[in-house]
């Protein structure tokens, strides 16, 4: 219910990754509903993937066309029940819609062969999917990670020239670490998996950071002074269309746990892609310095070992090798410097405001359009 004015502004929440700003928005409606053809290509597939081609090819066919069959009926007796014509497309996914999802292909290895891991593996993986569709789409992951990232390229240059003049410190310690044997020996002992763990480490850390100093922020950026602050911070955004607060009308309701949830994700994912870029402009930086300055002969006395290489050329009488090793490195000190720059933005103010003024008036101007779109909605008894 509401006016175009409204939708168009609920449009703009969604392209934001806002979705939870949306008053009534709904899981069975607006989540798994729109992710219904995404669930039947994943059910189809795991249909198929039940077959055992060891058994005679008209059996395979007699399995799937039975296991087809089975959910149409379900379909079919689903719609009946809910009072709509038989095979019409499901207007809301709910219950019984995702209890076939995740069932059916689990019981069809345990009937076809009594293979009970392979029924369990499967109803374990449908439930985890279920969950991350309803994350990732709930929460608006991909309408936001496309504005951040839009976000981001605008702000391509002036993040470099930020970098050059907030970072030379960052750069002179991880240059100093990159040049200490003892580095070189622990980085190129990881595995992959151990040094996708160390860099994870740091990686959740930094979100753990994040997101603890995220509502105090957020309770700071959504207090406005009169309306002719917030009709100011929503002046190119469809909220302008919504018509001029009342003199007292600038405070909202306090936002929902959800909400709360939503707007801080959009702000990981706005620091995230700063920090993300930082971090792989430093490993970058040091993996030409190490082709420069570290030789494969040095790199196999700090390592203690030989090297793996990768590209083994000389270039003016010196011998210049890309290492496994090398990329090693580089990876495990960007990690450090991406943290360190993450605590830098958390507790220096010169960074936050050099680096995040864009993201707080973004934030800021959506709690502005919330202020607005409220307003309008009861206005009009939405």
């Amino acid at each position: 219910m509401g006016t175009p004015e409204v939708a168009e502004v609920e449009r703009w929440f969604l392209g934001r990754g806002l979705p939870h700003f949306i008053e009534d928005y709904s899981a069975r409606r607006d989540v798994f509903t729109r992710a219904l053809p995404l669930l039947t290509l994943i059910l189809l597939v795991e249909l198929v993937g039940a077959l055992n081609f060891e058994w005679a090819w008209w059996v395979n066919v007699f399995v799937a066309a039975a296991s087809f069959a089975g959910l149409l009926a379900v379909w079919a007796v689903t719609n009946r029940v809910r009072g709509r014509p038989a095979f019409a497309r499901p207007e809301s996914v709910g219950g019984p819609e995702l209890a076939v999802f995740v069932l059916v292909p689990a019981v069809l290895p345990l009937v076809a062969g009594g293979q009970a891991l392979t029924a369990a593996n499967t109803f374990a993986g449908n439930c985890l999917l279920l969950g991350l569709i309803y994350l990732g789409t709930s929460y608006g992951v991909v309408p936001m990670t496309r504005w951040a990232w839009g976000r981001l390229n605008e702000q391509l240059g002036a993040l470099v020239r930020l970098m050059v003049r907030a970072l030379p410190l960052l750069l002179l310690f991880v240059v100093f670490l990159f040049l200490t044997p003892e580095l070189w020996e622990v980085a190129a002992s990881l595995n992959a998996p151990f040094l996708a763990l160390a860099i994870g480490l740091f990686v959740v850390l930094g979100v753990v950071f994040i997101i603890v100093r995220t509502p105090d922020e957020v309770g700071q950026l959504g207090h406005f002074d009169d309306a002719d602050e917030c009709a100011q911070l929503v002046e190119a955004t469809p909220a302008a269309a919504l018509g001029p607060l009342e003199p007292d009308g600038a405070a909202a309701p306090p936002l929902t746990r959800r909400q709360w949830g939503n707007i801080g994700l959009v702000m990981l994912f706005s620091q995230g892609l700063q920090i993300l870029f930082v971090s792989v402009m430093i490993g970058v930086f040091l993996v030409a310095f190490g082709l420069i300055v570290v030789t494969p002969e040095t790199a196999t006395v700090w390592v203690g070992r030989d090297v793996h290489l990768i590209v083994d050329r000389r270039l003016w009488g010196r011998e210049v090798g890309l290492s496994a090793e090398l990329l090693q490195v580089a990876a495990f000190l960007s990690a450090i410097a991406g943290f360190s720059f993450a605590l830098s933005l958390l507790t220096d103010k010169a960074y936050r405001d050099e680096f995040l003024k864009d993201v707080v008036r973004e934030v800021r101007q959506a709690l502005a359009v919330r202020v607005l779109y409220l307003s309008a909605r009861a206005a009009i008894g939405g």
